[in-house]
């Protein structure tokens, strides 16, 4: 597998992994005393932030919120400079 399609790879599970979080909260917001359902949505916050870390300590960052702003003012991290994700 090459690295492009790695990355690709890695990037579907964390789109996969953010759709069982959604499609979870909206579940519990509708059935609040449903344990069984709140027990599957603590898991899979965990396992969407390890793979959104996984992802990100790779690849780069996901989102504004993935840098703190000390980190990246001290880095002059610049959202408007390439590679962009698809440049790469």
């Amino acid at each position: 597998m090459n690295p492009f399609e790695e990355e690709r790879q890695l990037m579907q599970l964390v789109q996969e992994a953010d759709f069982v979080v959604v499609e979870l909260t909206l579940y519990t917001n509708t059935h609040p005393n449903d344990e069984d359902a709140l027990d599957q949505w603590r898991v899979a916050i965990k396992e969407a932030a390890r793979l959104r870390r996984q992802y990100e300590s790779r690849y780069g960052p996901l989102s504004l919120h993935s840098i703190p702003s000390e980190e990246a003012i001290e880095a002059g991290w610049r959202w408007n400079q390439p590679p962009w994700p698809w440049q790469r």
